[in-house]
């Protein structure tokens, strides 16, 4: 069925993702400060939204992957 507007129809998941997308992108925004990271083989000093937007890609990509058909 045509929608009349010649756009596409948005579902409910894609709303879900669109707002989860912004509250990272706000939460990111909103904490700039410098933290420590500490790894298995050392640490380092970085701004905490490069860690919050690094940690929701490693999720994204883990989501893909396990999300992805087994043929």
């Amino acid at each position: 069925m045509a929608d009349g507007g010649g756009g596409r129809n948005i579902n409910a998941k894609q709303i879900l993702v669109g707002v989860l997308i912004l509250l990272v992108v706000v939460l990111a925004i909103a904490n700039s400060g410098r933290v420590k990271v500490d790894f298995v083989i050392g640490d380092v000093q970085m701004r905490l939204f490069v860690v919050i937007i690094g940690s929701a890609l490693i999720g994204w990509v883990i989501g893909w992957f396990m999300g992805r058909s087994r043929d």
